[in-house]
């Protein structure tokens, strides 16, 4: 049987650069800045190893996968390429290898950021190299997104021979970043592509910086994991907590108080409280961890906080399965976290305009 590149040359990944004029930049230099990941060790972490380990071994394991991690810059390169070099990699059925381990290119056009292309990863789960082509030579702000669900060990961006490679202008419009707390599906399981879950969708829409604290399987609010959150200095903090509480007792306990530690801590912080997207799955007895998440938003309320908002999946993600927005019934499709980064969009339109 041929190989599909040999009947359709758009599906063939290219695996060199295929020039030889190519100048390579570690990005942790500069001119390049680092958003929602910092490099520790050998690679690239969302938050502290020491601190992920206190909290549960899913988020000493995952907090090195690299999702909501950015690259910026500027220059007039007509090609960027990448090279990177991976500790290890989970490929996943139900998830496009692209969003799994792969990068994106975006541009900012007029504050607006705009998508350029997908640096498609090949098999090698060791890492890749790629080169998009441009169409011209011009300065631009440039954006690179880095996987979703694989660590990074080591990150080069190259340019075309004698271009200019800068600091971008200028930082986000919403410079404190969002922080957002969940599940896989805050992590951005199972998006084709590293910008597609709905928290970059959501930053990308604001000019927002954030930091993806979601952790697949594994975020339950403990109390460490809670604090850190509370210590960080942020514009808003999206509590998507419901799906990894192992049962509904178990949410009752800890959801409220995930929210008190966080709220003690930041008086004044802009909080967005989320139920899950599968509303409508059967079995999840979604209904009833709805009012659970529910009565934290309505207690605050009562309490006085006049910064939290609710963001219910009774409303919003009511028919989530069956207008098919998941890909396994649980963890949303390209059209899902669409519809999510919707949802919490016109809650941050009543916050910030």
């Amino acid at each position: 049987m041929a190989d599909i590149s040999s009947i359709d040359k758009n599906l063939k990944i290219a695996e060199s650069f295929g020039r030889d004029d190519i100048e390579l930049y570690d990005v942790r230099n500069t001119p390049f800045k680092l958003y929602g990941v910092f490099y520790e060790g050998d690679r690239f972490y969302r938050m502290p190893k020491e601190v992920a380990k206190t909290v549960n071994d899913g988020v000493a394991q995952l907090c090195e996968h690299t999702s909501g991690g950015r690259v910026c810059f500027s220059t007039d390169s007509e090609c960027i390429a990448v090279a990177c070099t991976r500790p290890h990699f989970w490929a996943m059925g139900h998830m496009a290898r692209t969003g799994n381990g792969g990068l994106e290119l975006y541009e900012r056009r007029g504050g607006k950021w705009v998508f350029r292309a997908t640096f498609v990863p090949p098999g090698d789960p060791k890492g890749f190299s790629s080169i998009i082509n441009l169409g011209g030579k011009e300065m631009r702000e440039l954006m690179i997104q880095m996987p979703l669900y694989a660590p990074i060990g080591t990150l080069q961006v190259g340019v075309a021979a004698g271009s200019a490679l800068l600091e971008w202008k200028g930082d986000y419009a919403h410079k404190k970043p969002i922080v957002f707390y969940g599940s896989s599906i805050t992590q951005g399981g199972c998006a084709s592509t590293p910008g597609g879950d709905y928290a970059g969708r959501v930053s990308r829409r604001f000019d927002a910086d954030y930091i993806n604290l979601g952790f697949s399987g594994s975020g339950k609010a403990e109390v460490p994991m809670m604090e850190y959150i509370a210590g960080l200095d942020m514009g808003c903090f999206v509590y998507d907590y419901d799906y990894n509480a192992p049962d509904k007792e178990y949410l009752q306990k800890t959801h409220y108080r995930g929210y008190r530690i966080v709220r003690d801590a930041n008086p004044d912080l802009p909080i967005i409280i989320m139920s899950a997207p599968n509303y409508d799955r059967i079995g999840y007895n979604a209904p009833e961890r709805r009012d659970i998440i529910a009565a934290t938003y309505e207690r605050a309320l009562a309490e006085g906080d006049k910064n939290v908002y609710f963001v219910d999946g009774k409303v919003h993600f009511s028919t989530f399965n069956t207008d098919e927005y998941t890909v396994d019934g649980t963890h949303p499709n390209d059209l899902g976290f669409h519809r999510m980064a919707e949802a919490v969009g016109s809650v941050l339109e009543q916050i910030w305009w």
